[in-house]
């Protein structure tokens, strides 16, 4: 489907907004679409996550994220794939983070509705899906962040009806 944003890497300083969100335990396989440097799955492990995937269309920031996994000495608890985030399935994941245009969430919405196992935890940023209600939101800065847990509450649309007398 393309490239949902281009990289713009989360601020070092918004990480921890994500796993406030959604705390980190052993047996959390945590996904980030569009994983860029991987700084939030590095991140991830750090808290205690069990494996990490990062997805990411760039194969150079692919590449550096490989790399890095293996200067830390995590790889074996470390995949990033260059691919297309609509290509790869998530039903393994617990976490999955984003941080992608609006379009993105559109796309995403079926998709993670059909892969994702009830209770898997989506953080994104900035950017939250439309009809879903989330189940806390947190504010950093200009930013929002959106929590959705599987399967998602829905947002109630009430119609206003004319009454014609």
């Amino acid at each position: 489907m393309g490239s949902f944003i281009s990289f713009i890497p989360t601020p070092f300083e918004d990480i921890d907004t994500f796993f406030k969100l959604a705390p980190i335990s052993h047996i959390d396989i945590v996904y980030d679409l569009g994983s860029g440097d991987g700084r939030l799955l590095f991140s991830a492990l750090e808290k205690g996550a069990g494996k990490i995937v990062g997805v990411e269309l760039d194969s150079a920031l692919a590449r550096e994220a490989r790399k890095t996994a293996v200067e830390k000495g995590v790889e074996e608890r470390a995949t990033f794939l260059e691919a297309d985030v609509m290509d790869v399935n998530l039903t393994d994941a617990t976490i999955v983070l984003c941080y992608l245009f609006p379009s993105a969430s559109v796309a995403l919405k079926p998709k993670f509705e059909a892969e994702l196992k009830p209770g898997t935890r989506v953080v994104m940023e900035s950017f939250p899906i439309e009809g879903w209600k989330p189940v806390q939101t947190e504010m950093r800065g200009y930013k929002t962040f959106y929590l959705y847990v599987m399967p998602p509450g829905k947002v109630e649309r009430h119609s206003q009806e004319a009454t014609v007398l």
